[in-house]
């Protein structure tokens, strides 16, 4: 299931609880799957990504991200060394 981050949650992502919501909602949907579109996505926190991986970490379902702006790969990246070490 593809579903447009910026359309749904807006193009700042500036909050940790932006990120608990987002992946507590794709829990609750049947899909197992899920890819998250970031095209609309200007700017993210180190907060939202640290926060993102986290939730992704404990979530059982399979999400990847596309269209992500070199500063969120930039962003994404750092917050995922940080959770994953």
């Amino acid at each position: 299931m593809l579903i447009n981050i910026g359309a749904e949650f807006g193009t700042h992502l500036e909050s940790s609880d932006i990120a608990t919501e987002l992946v507590d909602i794709l829990n609750k949907i049947p899909e197992d799957e899920f890819i998250l579109d970031f095209k609309e996505v200007i700017f993210i926190t180190m907060n939202f990504a640290q926060a993102y991986y986290m939730a992704k970490l404990e979530s059982s379902k399979k999400i990847s991200e596309i269209n992500l702006s070199d500063s969120i790969k930039v962003t994404m990246g750092a917050a995922d060394e940080a959770v994953n070490p």
